[in-house]
């Protein structure tokens, strides 16, 4: 008779040697920030907080919540007197699974104080042709609204959300009745179904200036009144999303109305509501330098720099299933 743990798949996801590649991407990185002299810090991956982000959902244990990002304990750093900082970890993430995605993963986020979203940007640039070794690596830099305008003839400044549904119909996207009059949303449909696949497979693309409606911890830009901006970015390579980043928001009354937002946005979406940091909010009323933040995905980037990879489990030890 078969002993049935020999059906029990212990082995890790990923192969030795693509093990090996992460332990030398990790050096790499850390030799990065060091030779920048930008403080590598550890920070709690449980806390009485939570993100109230209606688009991510935190994992609660024993009354706290792992951390979906090492952001407000990063900021609390800064206002306490830290110089630029940085973070190499893990973050959690509810109902986050597949191809690209794992509920763990891990996350490079780091600081930089006196600069905005532009100049950060550029070094992420920078940071990405040092891990490619100046290969030839491209990068389209491209603002959110000029990217819909040229892939869908919309603009945003002065489109409504009954045009967008339009467009998704016409691609062939079923929206659901939920999000029909939802302006962000049928933006975020949008850009998940059809409009990243028009990014070059084989090249960098980072999107700035977003709309106000979704600056999240971003400072909102509103010399235009017609088209206020929020000051974030993302970047992608192909149709993946690689980075989010800000130029940080550092007025805590606005950052708490923000939060308060969200969790009624959950309420009427029936989520649960989540607990605002106020500890964040009170290091913000103390003084946040002026300052730009990025989080990137380093188990996607390590698709990525590998290459020929299929899925995210192939660069982690052991993936969500086998953990």
């Amino acid at each position: 008779m078969q002993d049935s743990r020999s059906s029990i798949d212990w082995r890790p996801s990923a192969d030795i040697a693509a093990l090996k590649q992460r332990a030398e991407l990790l050096r790499r990185l850390r030799e990065w920030f060091y030779q920048r002299n930008i403080l590598e810090v550890e920070t709690p991956q449980l806390s009485c907080g939570a993100t109230t982000d209606p688009n991510i959902e935190s994992f609660c244990v024993n009354e706290r919540h792992l951390r979906t990002s090492a952001e407000f304990h990063l900021k609390r750093l800064l206002a306490a007197g830290c110089p630029d900082v940085y973070e190499l970890g893990k973050v959690f993430r509810c109902d986050e699974s597949g191809r690209h995605h794992n509920p763990e993963f891990t996350m490079l986020e780091w600081y930089r104080q006196g600069i905005d979203h532009q100049q950060l940007i550029s070094e992420v640039e920078e940071l990405l042709r040092y891990l490619h070794e100046d290969n030839g690596i491209n990068i389209e830099r491209v603002s959110y609204r000029d990217f819909w305008l040229q892939h869908t003839n919309i603009d945003l400044a002065d489109a409504s959300a009954e045009k967008i549904v339009s467009y998704l119909q016409g691609v062939g996207v079923e929206v659901p009745n939920s999000i029909v009059g939802n302006f962000d949303e049928l933006q975020n449909l949008a850009m998940a179904t059809s409009l990243a696949k028009a990014m070059p497979d084989d090249q960098y693309t980072c999107l700035y200036d977003y709309p106000a409606s979704q600056a999240s911890l971003a400072v909102i830009d509103r010399s235009d009144p017609d088209w206020p901006i929020a000051n974030r970015f993302e970047i992608y390579y192909g149709s993946v999303e690689l980075a989010n980043g800000f130029y940080e928001l550092t007025d805590g009354a606005e950052q708490l109305a923000r939060f308060q937002a969200d969790n009624t946005t959950r309420e009427s979406n029936n989520q649960l509501s989540r607990p605002v940091d106020h500890r964040f909010i009170a290091a913000l009323h103390h003084g946040l330098p002026k300052c730009a933040g990025v989080a990137v995905g380093v188990d996607r980037l390590m698709m990525i720099l590998i290459g020929n990879i299929q899925s995210l489990h192939e660069v982690v030890s052991f993936n969500w299933e086998r953990a």
